[in-house]
């Protein structure tokens, strides 16, 4: 049970991609690797503007443009994906979210996945994670009636936990992440990722370098203190 002066948000909504799991530097870096094949480097700047998006990088076009020839496509996305497979195998979570995603389940913190990738793959990932029973809402690609940075995939995974979006947190990593929950009207926490650094991140509610930095108490005073409609006053400790 919480402690009797624990003040909660309604609940948790988290990316997946890149905010749970660095899955964004497993892309970049197959992506990468069938370059230096090639003699070319691909720039972590260049991957960078696809994060969080759901327009995948065109590296096979820009590969053909970069060396003036054409390759052999079906080859190179068999190369692309043993080492996506291979590089996905040893992913961790990233600091801190595992801590704070168990505490919240101890606290009956609902909790739910709101992610612009398909359906299978957030599957996937939050099963190869053991985090099942944590987060037993995913809203992806396949599910939303938008994508972000539409507030849709927030809106919806709320709705679902049947939870006031103004009264809930959400954890993103990337500029198109932090507009979507913001327009939700979820209190926003963006910590970015390595190929998300130089994103704007700025309007997020909460700026952090690691999970590590924010504790689940913190994070339901700042939504209790927060200004605005549901803002001081109005969010009971312990809901």
């Amino acid at each position: 049970m919480p402690a009797p002066d624990l003040v909660l948000p309604a609940a948790l909504i988290f990316d997946l991609d890149g905010t749970i799991v660095d899955t964004e530097t497993v892309e970049y870096e197959a992506i990468r690797a069938v370059w230096a094949e090639h003699g070319v480097e691909y720039s972590a700047t260049r991957y960078a503007e696809v994060v969080g998006t759901i327009v995948g990088a065109a590296w096979l076009d820009e590969l053909e443009a970069a060396i003036g020839r054409a390759v052999d496509r079906a080859a190179l996305r068999e190369a692309h994906r043993e080492t996506h497979r291979r590089l996905t195998d040893a992913l961790q979570p990233r600091d801190g979210i595992i801590a704070l995603i168990e505490h919240a389940a101890a606290a009956n913190v609902p909790m739910a996945v709101a992610s612009n990738a398909p359906r299978w793959w957030v599957d996937a990932r939050v099963d190869a994670l053991g985090l099942g029973d944590s987060l037993p809402v995913l809203v992806t690609l396949d599910d939303s009636s938008a994508p972000k940075p539409d507030p849709a995939p927030f809106v919806e995974a709320c709705a679902a936990l049947g939870v006031e979006p103004w009264r809930s947190i959400a954890f993103e990593d990337s500029s198109t992440g932090v507009r979507s929950a913001l327009a939700a009207g979820l209190y926003t926490v963006a910590c970015a990722g390595p190929l998300s650094l130089g994103h704007d991140l700025s309007e997020a509610d909460l700026v952090i370098t690691s999970h590590i930095e924010v504790s689940l108490d913190e994070l339901g005073r700042a939504v209790l203190e927060r200004p605005g409609p549901r803002g001081a006053g109005q969010i009971d400790p312990l809901r």
